[in-house]
């Protein structure tokens, strides 16, 4: 990968890191600051990795038979994290859900979360980009960009209503959002979240070769994005809804940010490794969090850093010793090859 990809790795790592700050509770006791970590900084990185993934597909899918490739390889790996968050997913259910359970609801639920939720909190990720990212492709398949933003941004304002839940006094609006909640829970998902930042990863993918020209635009998005950001989170730090996952200052953010990414040039190099580690740290970092949480639940800064290093520097150290345990057999194999080859010719020269 060139160099000026190589500030995506650090990227996507930052953005790693940002994913397990939500996950580990809280770092900090003072309120504010809290929300800006957690609210405001922090959610910027689902929607990064979703116009990453929409990027370097967009860009790899003009390859013969990608589009299949990829799509079974995501549905590999989402399936191989899915039955091992089972155990803990199962527990979470059992905690937090106030129904008679039994071997068919179980059943249910999975096939249910399997296909939308995902059997622990971050594995929503995956059934999101897959179903987004369908639609999204047959959308630019059929109709121009501003059609497509439109209907895209439409979704997205839909999804937004439980985080601007506290401004919607309509009563017919609040019992459609009741049925609606108590049915899908969320409306972070494949429908109304994610299809928008695919479309900004297919739109900056075609036009790659011409970004460069306007840098200028993506600067000015930047600091337009960051002041709306400071509005957008004292309206919201006032007014808490249902949840906070849909932040209007993360689409022009990050639309600018990956913009800046991907033309930017410089000497920075050999980051690749940090790429194995982000997809650990993402994968993982639950595990060792729930884990964590069977003896120490409380939501303390304390808990929280904890947390935090456990889902950080434990798949990277498991990373760094499966890479020292390759390399060792490799080694081996190589002088052991080397070995019979030299005794090979030896035999030949005595003959």
């Amino acid at each position: 990968m060139d160099n000026k990809n190589q500030k995506l790795f650090i990227a996507q790592f930052i953005a790693t890191i940002c994913v397990v700050v939500i996950h580990c509770g809280t770092i900090t006791n003072h309120p504010i600051v809290h929300f800006f970590l957690k609210s405001m900084v922090c959610r910027i990185a689902v929607p990064f990795f979703f116009v990453n993934n929409a990027y370097f597909f967009r860009i790899n899918s003009k390859r013969e038979g990608y589009s299949k490739m990829w799509l079974r390889r995501i549905v590999r790996l989402y399936t191989i994290v899915f039955l091992l968050y089972i155990p803990f997913g199962v527990q979470l259910l059992q905690d937090t859900v106030d129904i008679q359970w039994n071997l068919w609801s179980i059943l249910l639920a999975l096939v249910v979360s399997f296909l939308y939720t995902g059997s622990i909190y971050h594995l929503w990720y995956f059934p999101a980009l897959i179903s987004s990212l369908a639609i999204v492709k047959y959308m630019f398949q059929r109709f121009r960009y501003k059609w497509i933003f439109l209907v895209c941004f439409l979704f997205f304002s839909v999804g937004s209503l439980e985080t601007y839940s506290l401004f919607i006094s309509n009563p017919m609006v609040i019992s459609v959002m009741e049925k609606y909640f108590n049915i899908f829970f969320t409306t972070r998902n494949g429908l109304f979240f994610s299809p928008l930042f695919i479309s900004i990863g297919f739109v900056l993918a075609d036009n790659v070769h011409n970004l460069e020209k306007h840098r200028k635009l993506f600067i000015y998005g930047l600091v337009a994005a960051c002041f709306l950001g400071g509005v957008e989170g004292i309206i919201t730090f006032y007014n808490q809804g249902i949840d906070k996952n849909f932040m209007y200052f993360t689409i022009p953010f990050i639309f600018s940010l990956y913009g800046l990414l991907v033309i930017s040039k410089s000497k920075i190099k050999s980051f690749e490794n940090l790429n194995s580690y982000s997809k650990n740290i993402f994968l993982f970092h639950m595990i060792l969090i729930q884990i964590f949480n069977m003896r120490h639940g409380e939501i303390t800064p304390i808990n929280g850093l904890f947390r935090l290093m456990l889902g950080v520097f434990v798949p990277i150290s498991i990373v760094l010793f499966y890479n020292k345990i390759v390399k060792q057999i490799s080694i081996f194999y190589k002088i052991k090859m080397w070995d019979e080859l030299m005794q090979h010719i030896c035999l030949i020269m005595l003959n």
